[in-house]
């Protein structure tokens, strides 16, 4: 039923900047929650710089020093052998001796002086005398050295660079030659003058050459699988290892200046979305939900940044769930646990986005799972096996997700997650008693401990004002069924519905259903003093409850189950009296037959109202209900009452909600009772005398007799 109030979108930037509470139920001022977003900001920043400080610092690798110790792949990693492939580079550069150039002048004269030898034997780029000499051999003989010294030079003409090497190149081509030595002399001249180096070395272009041809050499990738070795103990970290580190979630021990910004902002942005939300809830949480959350946010962060050390989930998420769902509600948990867990593993794991991509689902698998499995926790035990089960949830899960994502999944981590599960469900169970009593909360075992007749103050209203303690049973009954039928927490306003009217014990013959039949002390009394007195149970209960350490969410039902509403009777009967002593009635205040309130605050002490005076109704009715129809007519006017004397302004029920919550009533009525008939008692209550339950008379029905529903048998 706790439902978020409609706002306007102008006030929506005001309430995440400011959140104003000047309004609100729960009294939370603007500067409080600016106090408590600068506490959980400074308190995220802090468990940052501590990590860094006594962990990082110590522990971790820096960029040119030896590495503390040896790291291991937590993730199968990709990376580039920079030394291998430099290698490699090298290797292929070197093949590169040189580079030559070819003189396109100088090619162009040899390859015409080539070509004149070979079609009409011009031997004019020769000195006249070798020219000579060759025109003086004999035709087959000029013809052979023509034939040798063309076919040599047209497959050398661009081979050589000096004189030395073009002579080289001459000779080893005619080393093979069948001429005769003579011959081969005369061949050698002719090239000698025919050819001159017609390419040249270009030291600038082999450079460019070795420069291309290495970088076309791909990057050798290796592979190092989860487990082995990244870097050696005692290994000098150079910026590569550094990065293969970072890149496996291992932080360096430089100061996290970024990480420590990235926090600082997400935790502040957080913090306006969740105290937004919790505004937003039916009863906002008080100054003290409000520390006991925060409390539960650092533990949970300190225990997953400190495991994170080891790699591992810490599982403090089960205490985080368990706690807040337990014992605050239901949505604001699950905020609270969705946003402040995975702020923790950003804390926890720097860098490492798998990590915290793991950790994002788990998040979001404990705090809806909680829903289910923590939530409606009935026993001690149940909640230890319940919580342990979702820990052994969350242990399958992180599993599964590392192994699908290539992360690693070790005995040792299997073992780690087990026992963290069972450690967390038990510190759940061991310290809630203590949440309890610090900050003064509720929890389903607390409930079910105070409605247990053996409780002092249930002991006592059984011993000091047995009708009263009958009427409770048979309200909080009532109020439990109609509550379970319509969403609300039925334990609770059963617990409320016992102690509302604790306030009687301190004069319980004051109220009808403790008093013998034929003596009503209210004959005897004025109606101020009679008003009085029964006014008086609501801050003796009060009183009361302080006395006892009762919570102060069951004291909301105490201050609030009347509301404002006031007491008719007596009002009409001091006005009678005043009327009879010749004056007009307006020295009567009103007031003074009014309950001080406040109207309810929430949605369950608003119905212990409805079952508590649709009780009173029905013992004040004179004749019997006829059926069904009768009912509905009972129990519209009591609701129509409350809603007519303004006892719902802060409870905003829709007509959804009201139409549902009487046809609830009307079905745990008919059910309880299995009615055929509603017959008065044997011996009403004395004329004039209301159930001091009653707040007025309901629906134009005189409060003076009382009524039961007769079992049908």
């Amino acid at each position: 039923m706790a439902r978020f109030r409609r706002r306007s979108s102008r006030n929506l930037l005001q309430l995440l900047l400011l959140s104003s509470a000047h309004s609100n139920p729960g009294g939370v001022s603007t500067g409080f929650l600016m106090l408590y977003r600068f506490l959980l900001v400074l308190s995220a920043g802090a468990i940052v710089m501590m990590r860094w400080y006594f962990i990082d610092t110590s522990a971790n690798y820096m960029v040119g020093y030896p590495s503390p110790h040896t790291y291991l792949a937590r993730v199968t990693t990709r990376f580039v052998d920079r030394d291998a492939t430099n290698e490699s580079r090298h290797l292929a550069a070197e093949q590169i001796v040189t580079v030559r150039v070819r003189n396109n002048a100088s090619t162009q004269i040899v390859r015409e002086n080539i070509a004149a030898l070979k079609n009409n034997g011009d031997v004019s780029f020769a000195s006249p005398r070798l020219a000579e000499m060759v025109r003086a051999l004999s035709d087959d003989v000029r013809t052979g050295v023509i034939d040798t010294a063309v076919e040599i030079a047209e497959k050398n003409y661009d081979k050589a660079v000096t004189r030395a090497e073009q002579t080289a190149v001459i000779w080893d081509n005619l080393r093979d030659s069948s001429l005769a030595q003579a011959d081969k002399n005369v061949v050698f001249q002719l090239l000698d003058s025919l050819l001159i180096p017609t390419v040249a070395e270009d030291a600038e272009m082999a450079d460019r050459l070795r420069n291309d041809i290495s970088s076309h050499i791909p990057s050798f990738t290796r592979n190092i699988e989860i487990g082995k070795t990244l870097v050696q103990q005692g290994q000098v970290v150079t910026s590569e290892m550094a990065g293969l580190l970072r890149e496996n979630g291992y932080p360096d021990a430089a100061i996290p200046w970024k990480h420590l910004g990235f926090v600082v902002i997400t935790t502040f942005a957080w913090s306006l979305w969740f105290t937004w939300i919790g505004l937003r809830q039916e009863s906002p949480p008080s100054h003290r939900d409000w520390l006991y959350m925060f409390l539960l946010l650092v533990i949970d962060w300190i225990f997953q940044s400190t495991a994170a050390r080891w790699n591992i989930d810490a599982l403090s998420l089960l205490g985080l769930a368990g706690w807040l769902f337990l014992t605050v509600n239901a949505s604001l948990a699950f905020q609270v646990t969705l946003g402040g867990g995975l702020l923790g593993y950003i804390m926890a794991f720097p860098g490492m986005t798998s990590s915290i991509a793991v950790g994002c689902v788990l998040c979001g698998v404990v705090s809806g799972a909680s829903f289910l499995f923590i939530k409606e926790a009935s026993s001690r035990i149940k909640i230890w096996a319940n919580v342990l089960s979702l820990g052994l949830c969350l242990t399958f899960t992180s599993a599964f997700l590392r192994w699908g994502m290539g992360l690693a999944v070790t005995p040792q981590m299997l073992e780690a997650h087990l026992i963290s599960a069972l450690v967390w469900s038990t510190l759940v169970v061991a310290l809630l008693p203590l949440w309890e009593y610090v900050f003064d909360i509720i929890s389903p075992l607390r409930l079910l401990e105070m409605s247990h007749p053996s409780q002092p103050l249930l002991k006592r209203l059984q011993l000091e004002a047995p009708g009263t303690y009958h009427h409770t049973v048979t309200v909080g009954t009532f109020a439990e069924a109609v509550a379970d039928k319509v969403g609300m927490n039925g334990l609770l306003i059963k617990t409320g519905a016992y102690y509302h009217d604790i306030g009687k014990l301190k004069r319980p013959h004051y109220f009808v259903e403790n008093q013998s039949f034929g003596d009503n002390i209210h004959d005897r009394l004025g109606p101020y003093d009679s008003a009085r007195m029964i006014l008086s149970h609501v801050p003796d209960g009060l009183k009361l409850a302080d006395e006892y350490k009762i919570p102060k969410m069951i004291k909301n039902f105490i201050a609030e189950h009347h509301g404002t509403t006031c007491i008719t009777y007596f009002y009409q009967k001091a006005l009678a009296e005043d009327k009879e002593a010749g004056r007009d009635g307006s020295s009567v205040d009103r007031d003074d037959f009014c309950y001080p309130g406040p109207a309810p605050q929430r949605p369950e002490t608003a119905l212990l109202m409805l079952a508590d005076s649709t009780d009173a109704a029905l013992k004040g009715l004179k004749n019997p209900l006829a059926g069904r129809a009768e009912l509905e007519k009972l129990v519209d006017d009591v609701v129509n009452s409350k809603i007519m004397s303004g006892q719902f302004v802060d409870v905003n029920f829709t007509l959804k909600e009201l139409s549902a919550i009487k046809n609830a009533m009307v079905d745990t009525l008919m059910s309880m009772y299995h009615t055929r008939e509603i017959k008065p008692l044997s011996h009403p209550a004395p004329d004039g005398v209301p159930d001091a339950d009653e707040a007025e008379p309901q629906a134009g029905r005189s409060p003076d007799a009382a009524a039961v529903f007769v079992p049908e048998k």
